[in-house]
């Protein structure tokens, strides 16, 4: 059981305290903050727009999220116009980007109202992107496991959520 007030209910789908748009980003902070402090290997988690700007991080040093923001939002992009083998065009569930000093990692989070004033919101919704950087050796499977979770709790502040299937994989 979380010691959030307002995440007690989140596993169900019941955000009953976070109602309002400001309440519903400090629980998605709160959320983020629990899962980079709890999952090992990972050190920083940034909710970004579709459009490249930052939204909420677990205290990430606002320049670097920004930096990353406008980074991963293109990594996601590039990843979506890739055609596969089916010759058309998707989403992809995850990108993992390996670097010497350490791992990023790229998925889709959902399309929310809680950023109702972000200048990037049409219609008052926001589609985002969740990416975490994680240390060198950190096991990228537990790692991607965990930001699925992340994303399917998420969900009661998403307008449309990400689908999550078995196994947490995202879809």
């Amino acid at each position: 059981m979380s010691t959030h007030p307002a995440m007690n209910n989140v596993t169900d789908g019941n955000a009953a305290s976070a109602t309002t748009p400001s309440g519903q980003r400090e629980s998605m902070v709160w959320l983020l903050r629990q899962f980079a402090s709890e999952t090992q290997g990972v050190t920083h988690a940034v909710l970004i727009s579709r459009d490249g700007l930052r939204l909420l991080d677990s205290d990430v040093d606002k320049d670097w999220a920004d930096e990353l923001s406008a980074a991963f939002s293109g990594v996601a992009s590039l990843a979506a116009n890739i055609t596969g083998p089916s010759h058309k065009r998707r989403a992809a569930r995850q990108v993992i980007i390996e670097r010497d000093d350490c791992l990023f990692f790229v998925q889709s989070a959902g399309c929310s109202a809680a950023f109702d004033t972000h200048p990037g919101a049409e219609r008052g919704e926001v589609d985002t992107i969740l990416a975490v950087i994680a240390t060198r050796d950190a096991d990228a499977g537990t790692v991607g496991f965990e930001m699925g979770r992340l994303v399917a709790k998420f969900a009661p502040y998403m307008l449309i959520p990400v689908r999550v299937g078995t196994g947490g994989e995202v879809r």
